[in-house]
This record gives C-alpha cells, structure tokens and sequence, in this order.
C-alpha cells in the first residue's frame, strides 16, 4: 500500500504464478516489495521513503553480502530507491492485512461508510440502475465459491 500524508493513496496485489509460489517466505516477501516497487517505481525513485514490512528480516536486506542470483538481480534494482525498512508485527499492520483479506476489508468499509444501507435502497429505487443492481445481486447469489 503506497501512503502519502499519511493517508493511501495505492494499494498493490499480485497473485503467485508457477515458480514464485514455491519461494521460500523471504523470497516471496522481497519478490513482493520489489513488485511494489516497480509498480510505483515512478512515485518513489527521486525521493526518500520507509517501507513497512511485517517481515522482520526484511530490515536486515542492505546489510546482505552473500547474494544468490535472484536476490543480487532484485538488490540492483532496489539499489535505485532511498528507503528505510521499518519492522511493524503484523498485529498493529491493521490496514495492511485488511486489504490482503477482501471480506474484512468490505465489513470494514461497510461500518465506516456513513449511509451505507442508504446507498444500497437508493440503487434499488434508481430508475437507471435498479435493473442493473438486481442483475448483479442475482449473479452474486448464484456464484458459489
């Protein structure tokens, strides 16, 4: 999730193919990190910055000196940014794991959205777009997972 003011601004996500789900777990945290980054590369190559990672041994990345192939290729690109990596647990990392959970995140919104269950009767009444809104409850209730 990529911050500014102190407020989101992005939210990054990529679902695992072939050879990276195998990856070890530093593996994958540091593939990840290095996704975001090429991601938001445009945001964040000309300024400092602090990532916040829920990996611990994460923070340890710059002091590495033995690299495989895979990490000395990510480590050059990362050689580009100015960051800092900052270690939260990953009970006070709330808003992060939130959007890595869909249903949380959705029960979440729902609770701080004012209104709502108000904008939910509105789409039902709308004269554009009750069809619409019923189609997708309909297809929604048909869907099992």
């Amino acid at each position: 999730m990529l911050h500014y003011g102190g407020r989101p601004v992005a939210y990054f996500s990529e679902k695992l193919h072939d050879a990276t789900l195998n990856y070890p777990t530093y593996d994958k945290e540091l593939y990840a990190l290095v996704r975001a980054l090429q991601t938001w590369e445009h945001n964040l190559v000309s300024q400092e910055f602090i990532i916040h990672s829920d990996h611990e041994p994460l923070k340890y990345l710059k002091g590495q000196h033995k690299l495989n192939k895979r990490h000395a290729k990510w480590m050059e690109f990362l050689k580009q940014f100015q960051y800092v990596i900052k270690y939260k647990k990953g009970k006070t990392n709330i808003m992060a794991d939130a959007l890595s959970k869909r249903h949380v995140l959705i029960s979440k919104l729902g609770a701080q959205i004012l209104g709502f269950d108000n904008i939910i009767e509105l789409y039902k009444q709308d004269p554009e777009f009750s069809s619409i809104f019923q189609n997708v409850n309909k297809n929604l209730r048909e869907v099992t997972i």
